[in-house]
């Protein structure tokens, strides 16, 4: 047996003394501008280019401004699909832990040629319907510049600092919003007749006067500022937690205190039996979809008053403390607060105050008393009705003749806006 083995070992040393060497010159050849390293493409969907016959389109698309970036784009010959793959979104996107290169041995020449291969430069060869013209597929710019993005904010929410996070979570909700598409998802309802030469330049004007959106050629008040321009109907959908409140309210004497710790403020509470009265379902939802907005406007008011005193607000924290729906937080967060200090700003405040004031004519049927507001903005009388004049309301008194109420004329009556500051304490 043992001589077996020794024989056996032989063997094998025989075999790899008949190895021819060679003597190679090796080459490495490097990326430049002029020359593209190898890009290697598989397809997982289980196409094989070569089982299929014929040789496919292959193009690769490099983005002009960015030229790290480009497109791997193989299209069969007769087929309506193509098999696109990218260097800067899905697995070439993620980290990459190794490194390859592609060997290529010439015996003849005895030259071996490396040429290394970047790792995001294997691509996943992904399947893609083309359009019904047949026209090939162009990169487009934004899609591009959308993986970058992506890989910000994922190394952002890996390794970045907190108030990194909270920039990359402002640059993502300020996105979405600016998306035309999810604008049209979100159907803001504004009648047809308001998108003429005439309402585009109101909305122009809205923006300079840093109020609500408006139609200065309406017929009615409830035309003048637009509901729907201002709470969507996809909102609506989440703005009926006062209703389910009312169901679970004490029946007992102690409802304004179960109200208030529940964080609704006094003009909303005091108008909760106009709402109990109302019969007519539509009618009933529609009116506690704006107690609730305003409710969530008044709280957002709150919360950012901490900014206003230069104190730093999580508000994330105060979304859930006052169980603000996310759809509605954050609208309000776009809407209202300075996208490059995410505070609120004195502008921004004005443009938050109006629409507050807004609501609430709403909520009176366009005849309201200031009583209740001014309590919950803790602001008094003479510069809140200042507001409502730089709205375009003006003041009448009741029948009373005690009381006053702000109701809005058709056309409004715009005035201009006096800024107001709280006097300074003496000191005795």
């Amino acid at each position: 047996m043992e001589e077996g083995k020794i024989i056996s070992s032989k063997a094998r040393s025989d075999k790899k003394k008949k190895r021819k060497k060679l003597e190679l010159e090796m080459e490495v050849l490097t990326e430049t501008a002029e020359r593209m390293a190898p890009v290697v493409g598989y397809f997982p969907s289980g196409y094989d280019p070569v089982a299929e016959g014929g040789s496919p389109d292959v193009k690769v698309y490099r983005n002009k401004k960015k030229p790290s970036r480009f497109d791997l784009v193989v299209r069969p010959g007769g087929a309506n699909v193509e098999f696109v793959g990218k260097n800067y979104a899905g697995e070439a996107a993620a980290p990459q832990l190794a490194t390859y290169a592609l060997g290529v041995l010439d015996k003849e020449t005895q030259t071996l040629k490396i040429v290394p291969i970047a790792s995001n430069k294997i691509l996943r060869l992904e399947p893609r319907v083309i359009n019904a013209i047949g026209a090939p597929t162009e990169i487009n710019k934004e899609n591009i510049d959308e993986g970058e993005n992506d890989m910000l904010k994922n190394l952002i929410g890996l390794y970045g600092t907190k108030r990194a996070k909270k920039w990359a979570k402002w640059m993502s909700i300020n996105k979405k919003v600016e998306d035309p598409s999810l604008l049209e998802h979100l159907e803001s309802g504004i009648p047809e007749k308001e998108s003429d030469a005439g309402a585009s330049g109101d909305v122009k004007e809205a923006m300079i006067r840093n109020i609500p959106p408006y139609n200065s050629s309406a017929e009615t008040p409830e035309d003048v500022y637009p509901l729907n321009s201002i709470i969507t109907k996809v909102e609506r959908n989440y703005l009926l937690d006062i209703l389910e409140m009312l169901e679970i309210e004490p029946k007992d004497g102690h409802k304004e205190k179960f109200w208030a710790e529940n964080h609704y403020p006094h003009f909303v509470i005091n108008r909760l039996d106009k709402l109990r009265e109302m019969k007519d379902e539509a009618e009933k939802i529609r009116y506690a979809c704006i107690l609730s907005y305003i409710t969530h406007l008044v709280n957002f008011h709150h919360v950012t008053r901490a900014d206003q005193k230069k104190v730093k607000t999580d508000y994330s924290e105060a979304m859930s403390k006052f169980k603000i729906p996310p759809i509605v937080y954050h609208k309000l967060l776009t809407t209202f607060l300075d996208p490059r200090t995410q505070m609120l700003s004195s502008e921004r405040l004005d443009l938050l105050i109006n629409h507050i004031l807004v609501l609430t004519l709403f909520a009176d049927d366009f005849l309201t008393c200031t009583a209740d507001i001014e309590k919950d903005l803790m602001m008094p009388s003479k510069p809140l009705k200042g507001y409502f004049f730089y709205l375009g309301c003006k003041r009448v008194r009741g029948e009373d003749y005690k009381n006053t109420y702000m109701t809005l004329p058709v056309p409004p009556e715009f005035q201009e806006l006096k800024q107001w500051r709280a006097p300074l304490q003496r000191r005795w």
